[in-house]
């Protein structure tokens, strides 16, 4: 197989994907976490569009370097890893600073989900994004606080802060005892 070479600023960059041991492309991580990725990229940025390019971009990483992990919940946790990195690199930059979204009031709705978790998750999204992504990992991913601590880089201390303090915003929202 020719490697597939992207010349971009002069600078080429080897897009071919690793290889799985029989010489196939390897698609089945990407099966398996593509919504969890999605969402958190959605979670992070609030934008569909965005999440989507996110989405691409982490796997797009994953597939150039193709690390080795010691187990399926430390892959998952390289790839959530990568994609709040993503996300928070795109809403620092200065063309994400300067663009006017449109308001997307209407959130795609999960196939079992009914209205009350539907209403709860657009609550979550209307959240600060320190709160925001604690809250969805924890509860959305199952993620433990030193998970999450070790994903965002930051303290267990302050996860459990944010965690706390996004509960309350939540309960504020959602006028009581919903959370």
């Amino acid at each position: 197989m020719l490697p597939i070479l992207q010349e971009t600023g002069g600078l080429q960059h080897n897009l071919t994907p690793k290889l799985t041991r029989s010489g196939g492309l390897n698609f089945e991580v990407m099966d398996t976490y593509k919504d969890a990725v999605y969402r958190a990229a959605l979670t992070v940025t609030g934008n569909f569009a965005d999440a989507e390019d996110i989405m691409q971009e982490v796997f797009l990483q994953y597939y150039r370097s193709h690390p080795d992990f010691e187990s399926p919940s430390h892959e998952k946790a390289w790839l959530l890893r990568c994609t709040i990195n993503a996300a928070r690199n795109l809403l620092r930059s200065a063309w994400q600073r300067k663009r006017v979204d449109l308001d997307l009031t209407e959130l795609p709705a999960a196939e079992d989900a009914d209205a009350a978790s539907s209403e709860v998750l657009a609550a979550v999204l209307h959240l600060p994004e320190r709160y925001r992504t604690a809250i969805y990992l924890y509860y959305y991913e199952n993620c433990s606080v030193k998970e999450i601590a070790h994903i965002t880089g930051r303290t267990e201390a302050a996860v459990g802060q944010h965690l706390s303090r996004g509960r309350m915003k939540l309960r504020k929202l959602l006028g009581g005892d919903k959370v």
